[in-house]
């Protein structure tokens, strides 16, 4: 509000409404409360006129008139008309909330967010059940509405949970949401036209309650469609802060998509805050639509500021479509004064230790500490700030208190890895609660890794009463810590043969294993095959087949000792892939004389230390592979047995 001492004065005539506002000082709050008031009563009469002085006030005043109605709780469609007629254009008539907006498509209770719980809340607040806005969260307040209208609706139990019995007494479908917003509202338009398009999401906050002191709280979210052939990368954005606040009450303004931060934090300068990639800050595909969050950290003592954005420029590679039209505002949300819970992070482990490649090794630790009360757990992005790359971990998994929550995540992407759990947070008590992240170690020999939480943003807890995100506290970060080696493991493949085998069968496979190189591509010179049976005289025409292709030459397996086949440089195996190994040879002797029927073949491979190297490391394994064994396989002679069908007589 102003705080100079001249006076403004803006006149409004319609037909029938005088609209002065009288804006002298920080004082004159309550004048204006009124005022606006008065406004949202009397703008369904303001279809039967137009202004007569809309083009005396300019987009700034609109604006301005906009924003303090969306500040006193004037609804969407109010604050649409009270635009139209400031505008010169014709106000619709007001509509009364109907049921027929949106449907519910499952049970809701405590802890419930999205779209239908912000649909459900607003009819419970437009049919008088609860006074508070909605939040998209469903909460004790909105727990006692559903009471207070299932009481009334004669739905039994009354207990709060929304569930089969309230959605058909309630029709299966809930009141409107936001239609219209202030400039240019939520759409659904398809992905048409000749370039990208912008808009404000439908699900775009709505007047939610942001809490003081909270971290990341959601201003706004714009969706980016793309009707194009080719993939469109925006490179900058710059937004303006509305609404009645300060610039002071946001700091670290990022861009998310999803709950995955894509920019580092911005600072506001005047109202105005820009992001900029020449590499692209986000990607919008062919025929596909991306929608960007704009997330804040909020100032302490902002408690009754009114905080949005506008969307005023952008650059991308591609053409915007020529029905894009800036600025492009979002709603306004209400900041309130409540104690949020704590989470503290301890110390982040391991640090400065040497790991060898292998499987299930713990990237990262720390303990959070909640107070106050429990907090959901939405997502955690770490970073990896040491030497090694993507293709050097594998299957990464996030356990808290030694349970895997979430689904594994196949490798880092970019160095960073998102644990995303909004579709199921999981919730934390108070008191201290490990937080782990494990995975596989496939590459990296003689590099370093060093997982940490780059930014607080990255780490979302949320507190469960309240829905607010809390401002978290860290401990200290870990050093770099180190890989050594390079590491082999052989095992026998789970389809490895075990079917008898008829005389005298040709090219048979006796055994499979599975091979596999950690920490740097191997390259195995020779392996040793050997084979144990009873009263047999080693194996005819022995070979190694690797991935279903021999390498090295045809040879016979001796029995009871060893035979070594050399490759030379044909078995180089990829770190962190799997290699079938095959050992074949014909259900003969040596000698190359048939077996005997009820003879046992039991095959094996074992690999030395010195014939390993690592490919870019030139290490060898740290110690050598033993005899790994397949399945002992039994030679039978086939016989057919012939009998009278009992039909014939």
């Amino acid at each position: 509000m102003c705080a100079c001492s001249h006076k403004l004065n803006y006149y409004v005539l319609p037909k029938f409404l005088t609209i002065v506002m009288q804006i002298v000082t920080t004082k004159a709050i309550a004048k204006v409360a009124a005022v606006a008031t008065g406004l949202a009563m009397a703008t369904s009469m303001l279809s039967l006129a137009p202004m007569a002085h809309a083009a005396a006030l300019t987009s700034s005043q609109i604006q301005s008139i906009l924003s303090l109605l969306s500040s006193f709780g004037a609804d969407a469609s109010t604050i649409a008309n009270v635009q139209a007629s400031l505008t010169g254009s014709t106000p619709s008539m007001p509509t009364t909330p109907s049921s027929s907006a949106c449907s519910f498509t499952k049970d809701l209770t405590t802890g419930s967010t999205g779209a239908d719980v912000t649909c459900l809340q607003n009819a419970l607040k437009a049919g008088g059940y609860m006074s508070a806005n909605a939040t998209g969260y469903f909460g004790s307040l909105t727990q006692a509405g559903v009471i207070a209208w299932q009481k009334a609706a004669g739905v039994s139990p009354a207990a709060g949970y929304f569930g089969a019995k309230s959605r058909a007494a309630f029709g299966g479908t809930s009141s409107t949401g936001p239609s219209t917003g202030p400039s240019t509202g939520p759409s659904t338009t398809p992905v048409t036209g000749n370039g990208l398009k912008v808009m404000l999401a439908p699900d775009s906050p709505n007047n939610v309650a942001l809490v003081q002191t909270q971290a990341t709280g959601e201003i706004a979210k714009y969706t980016f469609s793309n009707p194009t052939g080719a993939d469109v990368k925006v490179t900058n954005i710059s937004f303006k802060r509305i609404g009645v606040s300060t610039d002071s009450a946001l700091s670290n303004v990022y861009l998310f998509k999803g709950e995955a931060r894509i920019t580092d934090p911005a600072g506001i300068s005047s109202s105005t805050f820009t992001f900029n990639d020449t590499l692209g800050i986000f990607t919008v595909p062919a025929g596909g639509m991306v929608t960007v969050s704009v997330r804040a950290d909020i100032a302490g003592s902002t408690s009754g500021q009114q905080i949005g954005v506008q969307l005023t420029a952008l650059s991308s590679t591609g053409t915007l479509d020529s029905s894009v039209s800036f600025p492009i505002n979002s709603y306004t949300q209400t900041v309130s004064s409540a104690s949020l819970a704590t989470v503290a992070l301890g110390n982040i482990t391991p640090s400065n230790s040497t790991f060898s490649p292998g499987t299930d090794t713990t990237l990262f630790q720390t303990t959070a500490t909640v107070g106050i009360r429990a907090v959901w757990l939405k997502a955690i992005t770490l970073e990896n700030r040491g030497s090694t790359v993507d293709a050097d971990f594998q299957n990464l998994k996030l356990l808290v208190k030694g349970t895997q929550v979430g689904a594994t995540v196949s490798g880092t992407v970019g160095k960073k890895v998102t644990f995303d759990l909004s579709a199921n947070p999981v919730r934390l008590e108070t008191g201290g609660n490990e937080i782990r992240v494990q995975g596989d170690i496939v590459g990296g020999s003689g590099e370093t890794f060093d997982f940490q939480i780059r930014r607080e943003a990255d780490v979302r807890f949320i507190d469960v009463d309240l829905n607010a995100a809390v401002d978290i506290t860290t401990g200290t970060a870990a050093t770099a810590n180190s890989i050594d080696g390079v590491a082999l493991s052989v095992t026998r493949a789970a389809n490895s043969p075990t079917s008898n085998v008829a005389v005298d069968a040709t090219n048979v496979k006796w055994g499979s294993f599975e091979f596999r190189a950690t920490g740097d591509d191997l390259k195995i010179e020779q392996i040793t095959a050997s084979s144990t049976a009873s009263a047999l005289a080693g194996l005819d025409n022995g070979k190694v087949f690797l991935n279903g292709v021999q390498i090295g030459s045809t040879q016979d397996i001796a029995n009871g000792g060893t035979t070594t086949f050399t490759f030379g440089s044909q078995m180089i195996l990829k770190r962190g892939t799997v290699a079938v190994v095959d050992i074949y040879s014909d259900a003969k002797v040596a000698a190359g004389t048939s077996m005997t029927n009820g003879q046992t073949v039991l095959v094996g491979v074992s690999v030395a230390v010195a014939d390993t190297e690592g490919v870019n490391s030139g290490d060898r394994i740290g110690s050598a592979i033993s005899t790994v064994s397949g399945n002992t396989i039994t030679v039978s002679s086939s016989s057919l047995t012939a009998t009278k069908y009992s039909g014939y007589s």
